[in-house]
């Protein structure tokens, strides 16, 4: 039995623990936060299929200049910190280049397409069975799509199979959206997308599983981690140092700073994001997950009531802005006319781990054997984290991964 480590007990670590631990390796999560506590509790909730395109794209970089002058934008970049983003942004621009997108797009629905097999070969297994819902997910778009931009986003949803049906404004106030504003274009229907009544509450049932499989957890911060000379890895937590045989850094944003430490060095910025919970304001107001695309939030009903999350927040740093939460009830509200003014029961914000092509890292360190990493998931860490669980467990034990993860290695920059 190998002694591992796995890093950060988020949604991608639980399922990388769970995977390890029913493939026989005394593991060890250790995280400094409860399990789910992070990006895993404030996510949107949906399981995104349709999500074979990174957003490091052409067509995002046509409209940046127009999104970044509008004051209720989806997408803030703060000007103090252009000098330390320049960066990240000039490799983003660059992986937003037609030839390189197509390229990302091929890589990132490798992964996406088999997102919904992982889920349900978890759910086979009696985990997290009673917060899934498989009932679908609405796009609304709010003004009409020019013929040439939605003929090459269809044309990409059909490559990938991803299944959809195309809805007038009349259909979805009938069939789903009773209460929504009449000033809508149109809409499309996911019926493959599923979703979850509380993301926290997977994690902790996905980590419950993986400790009733052997694995065990220790509430620590990480101190320290190095190369050891017989090709273990050193973790020091409270200033003693735990040799281990593998180790998984999976700690979303922090896993950057950790990676360092054995001679990684990886562009991730945090990618802050705003949720606000809402007590439901009727039973009718939404019968499936909505995403209003020109505001880039989405709404879930949840099992605690309606949570609004979007907006993307780039080179924040220190307290939150609480209007980009704030902004959400506003809209929400705005498109819901006709219910009573959204009653905020809490708001929450967090740093999804981002890099510049909008692919996940998944591989093992090119100067460091037997250390691991497996971050920036972006939007994508619900949707992906069972079928990384899976990867990671299959590259650690030193099998064939079911996915070619070429694409996703730690050096690609």
């Amino acid at each position: 039995m190998e002694d591992v480590v796995v890093i950060g007990a988020g949604i991608i670590g639980a399922c990388a623990a769970l995977n390890l631990a029913q493939r026989g390796m005394r593991v060890r999560i250790v995280d400094s936060a409860p399990p789910g506590s992070g990006c895993s509790f404030g996510n949107a909730g949906l399981i995104a299929v349709d999500h074979v395109a990174p957003l490091a794209s052409p067509e995002t970089m046509a409209g940046l200049s127009r999104m970044l002058l509008r004051r209720d934008s989806p997408l803030r970049l703060h000007k103090r910190s252009l000098p330390r983003m320049a960066p990240w942004m000039l490799e983003f621009a660059a992986q937003a280049q037609r030839p390189r997108f197509r390229r990302n797009t091929r890589s990132l629905a490798s992964l996406v397409t088999g997102a919904a097999q992982a889920w349900r070969r978890l759910l086979d297994r009696h985990i997290a069975a009673e917060l899934f819902r498989d009932i679908g997910s609405l796009y609304v778009f709010e003004q009409p799509v020019a013929h040439a931009t939605e003929c090459v986003q269809l044309d990409l949803l059909d490559r990938h199979g991803v299944r959809y049906e195309n809805l007038s404004a009349e259909q979805v106030r009938r069939d789903y959206l009773p209460s929504l504003t009449p000033h809508i274009s149109h809409a499309r229907y996911f019926p493959g997308m599923a979703s979850v009544t509380n993301p926290q509450q997977v994690v902790v049932r996905i980590f419950e599983a993986a400790l009733a499989a052997g694995a065990s957890f220790t509430c620590a911060a990480v101190d320290a981690l190095r190369a050891l000379p017989d090709g273990r890895i050193g973790v020091t937590l409270n200033g003693e140092t735990h040799p281990a045989a593998k180790v998984l850094i999976a700690a979303g944003s922090r896993t950057a700073g950790l990676a360092r430490q054995l001679g990684a060095r990886i562009p991730l910025t945090n990618e802050r994001g705003y949720h606000v919970q809402l007590a439901a304001p009727s039973q009718d107001t939404l019968r499936v997950p909505v995403s209003f695309v020109e505001r880039g939030f989405t709404c879930n009903p949840m099992a605690q009531g309606i949570r609004l999350a979007g907006t993307v927040e780039l080179g924040a740093r220190g307290a939150p802005d609480w209007r980009r939460a704030d902004l959400l009830a506003t809209q929400f509200q705005t498109l819901f006319p006709g219910e009573r003014a959204p009653q905020v029961t809490s708001r929450w914000y967090g740093e999804r781990p981002t890099l510049p092509d909008y692919l996940p890292m998944i591989g093992e360190m090119p100067g460091a054997r037997n250390a691991f990493v497996a971050t920036g998931h972006q939007h994508l860490g619900l949707t992906l984290g069972p079928l990384t669980g899976e990867l990671v467990a299959q590259l650690m034990a030193r099998d064939a991964p079911a996915v070619d993860l070429a694409p996703f290695r730690i050096d690609r920059f």
